[in-house]
Order: C-alpha cells, then structure tokens, then sequence
C-alpha cells in the first residue's frame, strides 16, 4: 500500500485509528469480515466479491466514521475504472441480476406453415370481400353545413406553454470525471463517467443533487446558464440546483 494518506485504503485506516477503533470492533459495528477491512485499508479490493460489493462495503464503514461516502466513491472509481463498464454488466457481475435469456429460434417448419396460412388467407379475403361489397348500399354525401363543420377550427385549440422545472448539462471540457445525480425525491438517476468531449443533460421538475468527482475536468449548463468549472482538477464538489439555478455546497 502507498504510504500517502490520500489513497482511499489510508483514509478508512486513519478515519479507524482517529476514533481509537480495532479493525474487530469495526468488523463488529458493520458486520464487515476483517478480512475484507484490511483488505480495503490495504487498497486491495478484490477480495470482495466484486468491486459493487466493494463499493457497499466503503459506504458502511463511511458512515460508521461520519466521512463523505460519495467521495469516497469516487475515488475508488478513479482508481478501478468501473464507472467506464454499463450498469448491467456491473449487476450481472456481482449476482445483482442475470443475462437476458436468448429468444428461441424459429424453425423452418414453422415459418413454412405461417407462410401457408397466409397464403390462403391471401386468396380467401378478395373473394369474402366481393359478396359484401355487393350488398352495401351508397352511403349518403354530407351536407353543405356538416361539410363546414368539418372545416372548422375550434376556437379553444390548445396552445404550447413554457415547461417549468431544472436542467443540468454536464460536458467533459479537460478530461473525465465521475457524476453523481439525484432527483427531487433523492433517487439515483445517473452515477457513471462524463468523458473528455461528452456531454449529458439531466431534468427534474424542481431540483437535481450533483456530485461530480473531479470538477475541473467538466463545465455545467444549468437551465440554459453557462456556469463553467464548478471546482478544481481533482477537487469533489457537492452542488444542488433548482428551477431558479441556485446552488449550494
């Protein structure tokens, strides 16, 4: 392990030892083996059953010492790349969810018999629809004043009216950074990498969560306000924004 304090291992060790906690009692508090919280002070996170279960596992230990757990997060993406990888192949990994079953194939034989039945159905319909075309009489031509009824606009057609609400646009100007968005109701709408040159935009109707792991490496658009860098290289900030573009930290 690297002997600087600012490796995600270091700071859960230091965060431990500050509050005079042993790796048992915290084992104990979290119901984390200690093994793995060894492991995790050692920056080694292979021994978790995947990097979700990681993941979970930081955010508990985290809150049992009062740190900032999305911060955290971020720097463990930072340094195993797996914001890079679809949220599906991540639950997939971890036993979250399973693969979509392959869709059965079609024989030939079955295809062939569809094929028939239309056929069939092909010649019998022009000859149903002549012996009932025979029996329908004309029907009647409307009248002059239905005709311009018909024309006629109704004088309450609905009119476009300004949407109301919050957008955050999020575009990768210098390098990457990981995001996190939360909506009004506090769920997790998007927690991935925003890419040099990509950009992403979020809505909610009164309010957006923003977390964003290295600030200097992405501008923001919010509510169609050009705000720039919300921080430096490097630096997580934790922004909110309403219908008017107020933030907070």
């Amino acid at each position: 392990m690297s002997s600087s304090n600012s490796t995600l291992g270091a700071q859960l060790c230091n965060a431990r030892k500050a509050v005079g906690y042993s790796v048992a009692q915290v084992s104990e508090r979290t119901r984390i083996r200690e093994t793995l919280i060894s492991d995790l002070e050692s920056d080694n996170f292979e021994t978790c059953g995947g990097y979700a279960y990681a993941r979970g596992h930081i955010r508990t230990i985290a809150k049992l010492f009062n740190l900032d757990s999305d911060a955290l997060v971020a720097t463990f993406a930072e340094v195993t790349g797996e914001f890079d990888r679809p949220m599906i192949d991540l639950l997939t990994e971890n036993n979250v969810t399973t693969p979509k079953a392959e869709k059965s194939k079609i024989s030939y034989k079955t295809l062939a018999t569809g094929a028939a039945a239309v056929l069939v159905l092909l010649v019998a319909i022009p000859s149903l629809s002549s012996l009932f075309t025979s029996n329908k009489s004309a029907a009647p031509a409307p009248s002059a004043g239905a005709s311009a009824n018909q024309n006629t606009v109704p004088a309450n057609t609905a009119v476009a009216t300004k949407t109301t609400g919050v957008s955050v646009v999020v575009t990768g100007t210098v390098g990457k950074s990981w995001v996190g968005i939360q909506d009004s109701s506090g769920a997790q709408i998007f927690s991935g990498a925003i890419a040099l040159g990509e950009s992403k935009t979020f809505t909610d109707s009164t309010q957006l969560q923003v977390v964003i792991g290295n600030a200097g490496a992405v501008t923001l658009n919010v509510n169609g306000k050009e705000l720039g860098a919300p921080g430096a290289i490097g630096e997580v900030v934790h922004l909110s924004f309403d219908q008017n573009g107020s933030t907070q930290g």
